[in-house]
């Protein structure tokens, strides 16, 4: 059953991950208002993350976007997160983000 609530785009935005009290630098690779996938580091490939974890996401937009999320699935270095806690400027910076990516003729899916 398809469970998407909005377009998703491919992407290559720098990710940090609060796990632990320890700042664990990601890559996001594919982005929706509601969620994203991103390529864990070999420090975060065996663990699991938490119910709820932390993460900064840097879309260049001069300061990064501070949000919560709760793990979907992983898959070998991959991992999905939906996003549980965010202030809506920054989830209005993410959709102007999906819609600069369709204007320039990125695909969305």
């Amino acid at each position: 059953m398809e469970r998407r609530i909005g377009p998703r785009a491919q992407c290559d935005y720098p990710l940090v991950a609060i796990v632990d009290g320890h700042r664990h630098a990601c890559r996001a690779v594919d982005l929706s208002v509601s969620g994203l996938v991103f390529e864990r580091p070999r420090a975060l490939v065996d663990r699991e993350l938490g119910m709820v974890t932390a993460f900064e996401l840097d879309v260049g937009a001069g300061r990064p976007i501070r949000l919560r999320g709760r793990p979907i699935w992983s898959k070998d270095r991959l991992q999905a997160i939906r996003f549980v806690s965010m202030n809506d400027a920054d989830r209005l910076t993410l959709a102007e983000q999906l819609d600069r990516k369709k204007v320039l003729g990125d695909p969305l899916h």
